[in-house]
C-alpha cells in the first residue's frame, strides 16, 4: 500500500516552515562525529536518545528488515548516518538528551537487539548461520568485534531555537525517501498528557484505521495526526490563521499545559462525536467516503483531508448526523452538487490551507446540505459551539 497513491495532499511542505526556517536555521550549530555501534548501544542503555516514547510501540521495521540492518553492521558495511537534535541539559548533573530526527528505526533496532533481547536474527542473506541467533549468542562470533567497533556517522543539531527548524530538517531528510509522518516529531518534541491521549485514542479508533486501510495502529502516526486535526477543527477552528502546522502545534502545546481529568472527559465527548461522524460518513458514502467527486461524477479513489475536515465537522453534530443518515441519498446528491462548484473544487484540491479555503468550503457545503435536508442554516452555524 503506497501512501502517495491514497492521499490527495501531504500533511506538511516546506512552505509551511519557510518563515521560521529562514530566520532561525542559520543559528543552528551542526556537529558531526562518529560514534561506534558499541557507544550508541551504551547511550541507548542510558536513555540518552529519545527513541522509546509511547508511540514507539508502532514499529516501522519488520524483523527481517531489522535483521538485515544488524547484518550490515556485522559485515562492516557503511550505513546511513543518524541525525539528532540536542535538548537542553536536564537535572543537576547537566546531562543532555537527544531527539532522533533521522535514524529512529536504526536505533530502535539496536535497542531491540542488544538491550531488550527481543530481536532474533532472521532472513540474513550473507551470514546465514546466524539466523535465529540473539545478541548474547552473536557476542561469541568473530564478527561481533567488527559490529561493536563499526563507526556510525552521527550529525547533531545544537542551539536550535524553534521546533520548525527540526521539522524542516526532518522533512528534507525524507524528501527523497518514503515520506514520514510529521506527527512523529511533534510527538517527540511536544510530549504530555494530550499527546499521550491522541496516541491512545487513535490506536483504538476503528474509523481512523478504516480511513487508512489498516487493521492496527499506524506506525507512522497518521491516525494520531488525523485525530489531532479533527479535534483542532471541531473544537478550535475559530483560531485557525492559515498555517496548519503551527495551528496543530499550538493546540497540542495548549492542551498539554491544560491537561486534567475534567479536560480529558470533555475530550472523550469530542472524540466520541468524531468517531460517530466517521461512522456516519461510511454509512452514507460507503467506499467513496472522504473523497472528492471527480469530473465524471465518481469518487476520486483518494482520501482528501479537506473533505475529511468538512464532513467530520458537519456530522459530529448529532442533529445533523441523524437527519443525514435518515436520507443518505440527499446527502450524496448535495455533495455531488458542491463538487461542481468551482470555488469548492479550488478549496479542496488547490489552495486548501488558507482561512478563506477552510471557511469557504465549509460554508458552501453547509448551504447545500441545509437545503437538501431541509434544516435551517443556523443549525449548521451552531456546530462549532463546544
Amino acid at each position: 500500500m503506497q501512501w502517495p497513491d491514497l492521499f490527495d495532499d501531504d500533511n506538511v511542505d516546506d512552505d509551511d516552515l519557510s518563515e521560521m526556517t529562514r530566520k532561525y536555521l542559520p543559528d543552528t550549530v551542526v556537529w558531526t562525529t562518529d560514534w561506534t555501534t558499541g557507544s550508541l548501544i551504551e547511550q541507548l542503555e542510558r536513555n540518552v536518545f529519545n527513541v522509546d516514547p509511547p508511540f514507539q510501540r508502532r514499529s516501522a521495521w519488520s524483523d527481517t528488515k531489522a535483521s538485515l540492518y544488524i547484518e550490515s553492521l556485522l559485515l562492516g558495511c557503511p550505513v546511513p548516518p543518524v541525525t539528532l537534535a540536542e535538548l537542553p541539559a536536564q537535572g543537576s548533573e547537566g546531562n543532555f538528551q537527544y531527539v532522533v530526527i533521522d535514524g529512529k528505526q536504526r536505533l530502535t533496532t539496536l535497542k531491540r537487539f542488544a538491550l531488550d533481547g527481543e530481536l532474533k536474527l532472521t532472513g540474513l542473506k550473507v551470514l546465514r548461520d546466524l539466523n535465529g541467533r540473539s545478541y548474547s549468542e552473536v557476542e561469541q562470533e568473530p564478527e561481533f568485534r567488527r559490529f561493536a567497533n563499526l563507526p556510525v556517522r552521527t550529525v547533531v543539531l545544537r542551539n536550535w531555537k524553534k521546533d520548525e527548524v527540526l521539522q524542516f530538517v526532518f522533512h528534507r531528510l525524507n524528501t527523497q525517501t518514503t515520506p514520514l509522518s510529521t506527527h512523529e516529531l511533534r510527538r517527540a518534541l511536544l510530549a504530555g498528557g494530550f499527546t499521550d491521549y491522541l496516541d491512545r485514542e487513535s490506536a483504538s479508533s476503528e474509523g481512523l484505521q478504516r480511513i487508512l486501510g489498516i487493521s492496527e495502529p499506524d506506525y507512522r502516526l497518521r491516525d494520531a495526526e488525523l485525530l489531532l486535526r479533527a479535534i483542532a477543527f471541531v473544537r478550535y477552528s475559530n483560531r485557525y490563521k492559515g498555517n496548519l502546522k503551527q495551528f496543530l502545534d499550538t493546540i497540542t502545546r495548549s492542551a498539554n499545559r491544560s491537561w486534567s481529568e475534567p479536560f480529558a472527559r470533555e475530550l472523550d465527548e469530542v472524540v466520541g462525536s468524531i468517531n460517530s461522524a466517521i461512522s456516519a460518513v461510511y454509512d452514507i458514502f460507503d467506499k467513496g467516503a472522504f473523497q472528492r467527486i471527480d469530473d465524471e461524477g465518481q469518487p476520486s479513489g483518494r482520501f482528501n483531508r479537506a473533505v475529511f475536515d468538512i464532513l467530520v465537522m458537519t456530522f459530529q453534530n448529532e442533529t445533523i448526523r441523524r437527519a443525514a443518515t435518515a436520507d443518505p441519498q440527499a446527502v450524496r446528491s448535495a455533495f455531488t452538487v458542491v463538487n461542481r462548484n468551482p470555488d469548492f473544487k479550488r478549496f479542496i484540491s488547490g489552495t486548501t490551507k488558507t482561512p478563506e479555503a477552510v471557511n469557504g468550503r465549509l460554508r458552501i457545503w453547509w448551504k447545500q446540505l441545509s437545503s437538501a435536508l431541509e434544516l435551517p442554516y443556523e443549525s449548521f452555524e451552531q456546530v462549532q459551539t463546544w
